[in-house]
């Protein structure tokens, strides 16, 4: 299988999943580290045409257009969006961990129970690789090694609400007749 050692331009994080157990993918039921890295096309053009020429240097016999390449552009084609993943386990089932560095490129492990949050900036580390799943699904995948940090915020998790008393609503315990199946 061709490799390509590929390093993301600095950008803005989202969907940081890299320690723990990582994230749950809901096509296969395993889990595995992610995340994703948003820059604007002007400054990942390198990178494009990198996994461009990569694809067509190593395309599997007989394919035509990739069904992806690790990345995708914004509707409004000014950013580009690459997506790192890899499994959270060796072949083997020893544990992977993605290595964090800081804006110095100095090793850094991230806080006990903290997440990178959304609007962390830095860059992404890994290798591409040609995936071939048949003639309908070949393409580029970027699998996740490592994370630069050159702004850190901690994920603060999903938003609460505040109290609402316009309406009033308290639940269903006052509504003792009250079951979902009966017709409005």
């Amino acid at each position: 299988m061709s490799k390509l050692n590929f390093r993301s331009p600095k950008g803005e994080f989202r969907w940081a999943f890299i320690s723990g157990q990582g994230r749950k993918n809901e096509l296969n039921g395993k889990h595995e580290f992610s995340i994703e890295v948003t820059s604007p096309v002007e400054d990942s053009k390198e990178q494009i045409e990198a996994i461009d020429n990569f694809w067509e240097e190593n395309k599997p016999k007989g394919s035509k257009a990739a069904k992806s390449k690790g990345y995708r552009l914004s509707d409004d084609g000014k950013h580009v969006t690459f997506t790192f993943k890899t499994s959270t386990t060796y072949q083997n089932g020893e544990p992977k961990t993605v290595r964090v560095f800081n804006a110095k490129a100095q090793p850094v492990e991230l806080p006990a129970n903290q997440r990178i949050g959304n609007g962390s900036r830095g860059r992404v580390g890994g290798v591409a690789a040609i995936y071939d799943a048949g003639s309908a699904a070949r393409g580029v995948t970027l699998y996740l090694d490592s994370v630069q940090l050159t702004k850190y915020i901690a994920y603060q998790g999903a938003a609460d609400f505040d109290a609402d008393e316009e309406d009033g609503f308290d639940g269903f315990a006052e509504q003792p007749d009250f079951f979902p199946d009966d017709e409005v």
